[in-house]
């Protein structure tokens, strides 16, 4: 069977390609007749949108099966992220899209998606025995609910926690263990930083908007809290300590250029053997164990995060969802596919790729706990039982972009002192003043706001 996938890249966006979408087959009636009860849906074309890379890649792998066993026929359309995020939000402000499924981040785009009607509450199709939402119950609800709705709006397709990843060579050498905490994170850091050779002690994200995902973990290991009673907390003294435990570590013990450091940058600095830990999402150990993109692919070792005065912070996000737009003209044949990119099969093939399931059974499956190392998967236990006030990783908020700009110009500025700026106490005051004026702008402020803290 020809698989039928249509990569249409923010390049080649025309109005030639919405047009053809609309022909073929879309949109015709579900065939129910006799004989055919296996297959409803069959001879409907749906158009799916999903970023490319990681899960996409098991999306492609799997096609053909599941348009064999539907009958449906997919049009998968493959952007990058915020090309993804532009193409669905420019057609759905038209009033007239063709897209009926969509991926999407949660944390990033729930919001602003629920604000405007156009994701379809999932809740009467969750009914259906056959997908089985018991076997989802470790997901964090509040992330994929439709904003002021109890209702589901996005089937979790896989989690993130921040971990921990170290080079056993380098640990072995001056024999030490993983630190456990943040006085023994900085003692590993003195012992094995090195930069008159090029080999500095870790790395976590610098880039003044990719950093506050990964600042969370301290912030929130400090007892602090991006927002409280609706207003945002970022300069209490909880928070401005973080930021100087922060802008320390990565200003003391970070390479050069760390602040232009985002998540591709981690991997790329700990496959040159330029650091000895980074502590980042779980996404990027399929990386570093890869042989074809690093000489250290078989040195990696995986811990969880230290824990600070508060405990361990890990956020526990659902990375990305999957959803039915409320205009879809073909919302049965959508859920099918939803079933489908949710389902068992897909989950055992992203799993041990870095992309771990929130499905209980896939994780008592043999061959996904046995393709995974016993560090790697006792980390992940241990962040994603632990009992975190970190539940987002990022500021809740429907301009959240803006926020992490504002926020994190501060820590930015905290690293270049080393967390000794004499101006950063004043810079994060700033900084919560804009974020809570964008509250204000949205509706959101005080006791509009709309989010659990």
């Amino acid at each position: 069977m020809k698989k039928k996938i249509s990569f249409i890249l923010a390049a080649a966006m025309t109005v030639g390609t919405l047009s053809g979408c609309q022909g073929g087959q879309s949109g015709l009636p579900a065939d129910t007749s006799e004989g055919n009860a296996d297959q409803p849906y069959a001879g409907t074309t749906i158009r799916v949108l999903s970023m490319t890379g990681q899960i996409s890649d098991a999306l492609e792998a799997h096609l053909d099966e599941f348009e064999e066993k539907t009958g449906i026929t997919v049009n998968l359309e493959l952007y990058g992220e915020s090309q993804l995020r532009e193409k669905c939000t420019t057609e759905f402000l038209a009033g007239s899209s063709t897209i009926d499924a969509f991926l999407m981040s949660p944390l990033q785009d729930m919001a602003a998606y629920g604000n405007n009607g156009w994701i379809e509450p999932l809740d009467s199709y969750l009914e259906d025995e056959s997908f089985d939402w018991e076997d989802f119950q470790s997901a964090p609800m509040d992330q994929i609910k439709i904003k002021g709705s109890e209702a589901i709006g996005a089937l979790p397709l896989y989690s993130s926690v921040q971990l921990m990843f170290y080079r056993k060579d380098v640990f072995e050498k001056y024999g030490l263990q993983p630190p456990a905490t943040y006085d023994e994170l900085l003692n590993v850091c003195e012992t094995i930083n090195d930069p008159e050779n090029n080999f500095y002690a870790i790395a976590c994200r610098g880039e003044k908007i990719a950093l506050t995902s990964q600042f969370s973990p301290f912030l929130y290991g400090y007892g602090g809290a991006y927002f409280k009673d609706g207003t945002c907390a970022f300069s209490t003294p909880e928070n401005i300590e973080a930021a100087k435990f922060y802008g320390n570590l990565l200003g003391n013990y970070a390479p050069e250029g760390i602040l232009t450091a985002g998540y591709s940058q981690m991997t790329q600095l700990f496959n040159a053997g330029q650091i000895g830990m980074c502590i980042d999402a779980i996404a990027l150990y399929q990386t570093l164990i890869d042989p074809n993109e690093s000489m250290f692919y078989d040195k990696v070792g995986v811990a969880p995060i230290p824990e600070g005065p508060a405990g361990r912070q890990s956020y526990k996000q659902v990375v990305w969802g999957a959803s039915i737009y409320s205009g879809s003209k073909n919302k049965e044949a959508a859920w099918e596919f939803l079933k489908y990119v949710a389902g068992k099969e897909i989950a055992a093939d992203i799993t041990p790729k870095g992309m771990p399931t929130f499905r209980a059974s896939v994780w008592e499956d043999e061959q996904v706990s046995s393709a995974m190392p016993e560090d790697y998967i006792e980390a992940y236990n241990v962040e994603i039982q632990a009992d975190t006030t970190n539940q987002y990783g990022l500021p809740r908020m429907t301009a959240v972009s803006e926020a992490r700009d504002a926020m994190g110009e501060a820590i930015v500025y905290s690293i270049e002192t080393k967390g000794m700026g004499a101006e950063l106490e004043a810079k994060m005051n700033t900084a919560a003043q804009k974020v809570d004026q964008l509250l204000k702008d949205a509706g959101e402020y005080g006791s509009d706001y709309p989010y659990e803290e």
